[in-house]
């Protein structure tokens, strides 16, 4: 049975937000980059993530802004998992003018090794809320899928004494400064549309990215990176590809395949991070 997620939680959230940073004597809203305008605080954003579970491939975040002024949602707008490929992708392109503005940030198969899968999904996150940011909304109130916060850095001791890595340095450095409040919901895809918007426009985002990328034999598009039995056995008589996440020790895959393709990466080119973005109108 579909879930049909409700407004509820959002238009409470928007309201707060409207009273937070519009009254009188709130006098913290920042120009934007440009010096025209000034960021626009009173909205929220709902966010969700795809491709946790897949062994090839990005992760990827997608953030949706609603400020109020975007009516109702398209029609069946539900958790990306409940609904056919086909179907999402139907109606990608009355959801992507739905929010006030989206965005879908990924991190690459080489970060999500490097950082490690919660710093990763960070890393997505933060480059998705700077690519917002960059459309005039700042989103100060958060909606995040699940019942973990992983956009909010843990205390760690000992993490001042070691060097940010550079991609966290130039993505996620301006958003340790400004305080977000986040809302964690489990399920949240499937009770929030916000969170709803967000999980389809990264399930989307991320199913085209996947399906247009060079295959030599894997099956990117009919997989998307996740482990079914044609991609694994496409593995052992492949072996392992610049696009596969070399921390997941993958069974079967004898260790010998996994040192080539650690030195492999070693000398292969950077992968460059991709964000995708949209504003409404």
């Amino acid at each position: 049975m579909t879930t049909i997620p409700s407004r509820d939680l959002e238009l409470s959230l928007l309201s707060r937000a409207e009273k937070l940073f519009t009254s009188p004597d709130y006098t913290a809203i920042s120009a934007g980059k440009s010096g025209t305008s000034a960021s626009k605080l009173t909205c929220v954003a709902g966010i969700d993530e795809v491709g946790r579970g897949a062994i090839a491939g990005p992760l990827a975040v997608g953030v949706a802004v609603i400020d109020g002024s975007e009516g109702a949602p398209p029609a069946g707008l539900t958790d990306s998992k409940q609904l056919t490929a086909k179907r999402r992708e139907a109606m990608f392109d009355e959801l992507a003018a739905w929010p006030a503005a989206w965005a879908v940030g990924t991190a690459s198969p080489e970060e999500i090794d490097r950082e490690g899968l919660t710093p990763a999904l960070r890393l997505a996150a933060f480059r998705a809320l700077e690519a917002i940011e960059r459309t005039g909304f700042s989103p100060r109130l958060l909606l995040l899928d699940g019942s973990f916060d992983y956009l909010t850095a843990p205390a760690d001791l000992f993490a001042s004494c070691e060097p940010p890595s550079p991609a966290a340095v130039s993505t996620a450095s301006s958003e340790k400064e400004i305080s977000r409040g986040v809302t964690t919901l489990v399920k949240g895809d499937g009770k929030s549309v916000v969170i709803a918007a967000a999980s389809v426009l990264a399930k989307v985002t991320r199913d085209r990215l996947m399906s247009g990328l060079p295959d030599p034999g894997y099956g990117w598009a009919a997989n998307k990176g996740y482990a079914s039995a044609q991609h694994t056995q496409a593995i052992r008589q492949l072996g392992l590809d610049s696009l596969h996440r070399l921390s997941w020790h993958l069974q079967g895959v004898p260790a010998a395949e996994f040192s080539r393709a650690w030195r492999a990466r070693r000398t292969s080119a950077t992968q460059v991070p991709k964000v995708f973005s949209s504003l409404r109108g």
